[in-house]
C-alpha cells in the first residue's frame, strides 16, 4: 500500500476543521475525521480517479462536509497538500507546491 504524507499545513487544517465542527456539535468533529479518513482511503485505493485541477494536483470531496482534499501522487507516496473549505480562499494552497 502506498504511503500518505500530509503537508504540515494540511494537518493543521484537518485538526482545525475537526475542532470547529466539534465546537458546533459534540461528536461532529469525530465524524468529520472519519469522513476525511474514508476519503484518504479512497485516494489510496484509486489515486488517479479524482479530478486533476492543476499540473498533477488532484482533489477529492469529503463526503457530508464542504471540504476538498488536494493531493499529488508522487513516486513513493501520496502527498496531501491541503484540506480546503470549498467556498473559502480558492487556490491559497498553491504556494505550498513550491515548498514541498
Amino acid at each position: 500500500m502506498i504511503a500518505v504524507r500530509f503537508h504540515p499545513k494540511a494537518s493543521e487544517e484537518l485538526e482545525a476543521a475537526a475542532s470547529y465542527y466539534d465546537a458546533k456539535r459534540s461528536g461532529l468533529g469525530a465524524l468529520f475525521l472519519v469522513e476525511a479518513k474514508k476519503t484518504r482511503d479512497r485516494i489510496v485505493e484509486l489515486p488517479a480517479a479524482a479530478r486533476e485541477v492543476r499540473d498533477s494536483i488532484r482533489r477529492r470531496s469529503i463526503h457530508r462536509f464542504p471540504y476538498f482534499l488536494y493531493y499529488s501522487v508522487e513516486e513513493s507516496e501520496i502527498l496531501v497538500i491541503a484540506m480546503a473549505h470549498k467556498r473559502r480562499r480558492p487556490e491559497y494552497w498553491e504556494k505550498r507546491l513550491k515548498a514541498t
